[in-house]
């Protein structure tokens, strides 16, 4: 069965695209050449477009979108999954929007009044977005952004162990000189994140120095990427490995090594982040770690239901476990 990312892929446009032409969202302006590229994916695809007016929960999702250049699939497929439960559940994502949109006053009173039983978050928004959220919305679930000082549930993955497990993998292969290309959620700096406090104390254990040099934010951006790994490998002390952020940045790495003449794994190492589709078919096939996006969706969705259904006023953190998945640009 189609889903809505196929349907986005072959209508040449993002996901979130597709949801709000299916929706009718009638704030949403497309050109109508935009509109048709899509309805004929719908009929191509035979996807079953979910029938909003009969589902008896009705939720909202704000999606990460950290640069207008990137669009991380780990959160489409994420929106992908919760689609698909709530199909099943009586339920429907009748709105979908970007945590930029929610700096629009007008798109943010749009969500108040659009009468959902929830909203699922998938990015750390302004606090007075939140306000506002908090006021007219009954139930919030973060997705994968742990915020302490909200009293909300969060569904995501173990990000400590899921860093642990990349270093060490890179540790054990042998490589010393490991570089860090990466980014972090808008507004927070990437020496504060997880990634980086895990990096840092991994290459302590192991007696190993670290270095400014080898550490580059590139905030999600895929040029910025491109450049920031030409200055790795035009260091006086190349690095031997590279950790990638997300496999998207990953993908932009390998090729900027070949440009750059060097091979992948016998010059330098590359491990990724979250085993998207295409990471198998990299040259070579990326070593990465593998999030289980299609289980934090659906436990989401249930988890929701089950606050709204059971009054459940408990407030619980479901991290799922990651895999490293093996593949050959690693010695």
């Amino acid at each position: 069965m189609a889903n809505i990312r196929q349907v986005a892929k072959k209508a040449g446009v993002s996901p979130a695209t597709v949801s709000r032409v299916l929706s009718g969202d009638p704030d949403f302006s497309v050109r109508e050449e935009t509109r048709r590229k899509i309805n004929d994916a719908v009929a191509a695809l035979q996807y079953e477009i979910p029938v909003r007016e009969q589902s008896q929960y009705r939720f909202g999702c704000v999606l990460s979108d950290t640069t207008d250049k990137y669009s991380d699939p780990f959160f489409v497929d994420i929106l992908v999954a919760m689609e698909n439960e709530c199909k099943s559940r009586n339920a429907t994502i009748a709105l979908v929007k970007s945590f930029k949109e929610l700096n629009n006053p007008q798109i943010l009173q749009e969500i108040i009044g659009a009468n959902l039983d929830g909203v699922f978050l998938m990015e750390h928004i302004s606090p007075e977005a939140m306000t506002a959220l908090q006021t007219h919305i009954p139930h919030i679930i973060f997705i994968d952004k742990d915020e302490p000082e909200y009293d909300f549930d969060n569904v995501g993955f173990d990000h400590t162990t899921a860093n642990w497990q990349v270093m060490t993998t890179l540790l054990d292969r042998g490589y010393r000189r490991i570089a860090l290309v990466s980014g972090s959620s808008p507004g927070m700096p990437l020496s504060e994140t997880i990634r980086m406090v895990i990096y840092r104390e991994m290459l302590r254990r192991a007696g190993i120095k670290y270095e400014d040099a080898l550490v580059k934010d590139c905030g999600w951006d895929l040029d910025l990427c491109k450049k920031q790994t030409q200055e790795l490998m035009e260091l006086p002390e190349p690095p031997d490995a590279i950790f990638a952020g997300s496999d998207s940045l990953a993908s932009v790495v390998l090729g900027t090594l070949y440009e750059l003449g060097f091979r992948c794994p016998r010059d330098v190492g590359v491990i990724g982040f979250n085993n998207i589709d295409l990471s198998s078919h990299m040259v070579p096939p990326l070593t990465t770690i593998e999030v289980p996006t299609a289980d934090i969706g659906k436990a989401a969705v249930d988890r929701m239901l089950q606050i709204i259904k059971d009054r459940d006023t408990s407030i619980r953190r479901i991290l799922f476990p990651t895999k490293l998945i093996e593949r050959k640009s690693l010695k």
